[in-house]
């Protein structure tokens, strides 16, 4: 193997997110310096996932590269209890520069505490 190449694998980064009824909560979450792309992510939520009785329950935003770009801004959706992560990633190919903050925001339109997880699917430099 020459200078050149890297040796790349798969990994998933979760990023726990707390949320209080009706509030917004910032995100900031800095990321290993060895990630260079974020393929996709996904997302789950806490036990009271049932309990919404809204279809939407937040909106999750998403800047990344010391916030030069902004990949991603979602709705978030109930989900049933039998949720997949592969089947639910939303694709995205977004190059990153090493050691960069993920930053943004999650409202909840709910009126119940719970917890969002963001699984971001990244590509790490070896």
């Amino acid at each position: 193997m020459n200078a050149c190449e890297m040796l790349l694998r798969s990994k998933w980064i979760v990023i726990p997110v707390w949320s209080a009824p009706l509030g917004v909560t910032q995100i900031n979450w800095k990321l290993p310096a060895h990630v260079g792309l974020v393929r996709g992510i996904a997302f789950t939520q806490s036990e009271y996932e049932d309990e919404f009785s809204q279809e939407r329950i937040g909106e999750v935003s998403l800047q990344m590269n010391d916030k030069l770009t902004h990949p991603l801004n979602y709705d978030i959706r109930k989900q049933s209890k039998l949720h997949r992560l592969d089947k639910a990633e939303i694709k995205l190919h977004q190059p990153i520069c090493g050691g960069t903050n993920v930053t943004g925001f999650y409202k909840n339109l709910t009126d119940k505490e719970h917890k969002l997880s963001l699984y971001l699917h990244c590509e790490i430099i070896q």
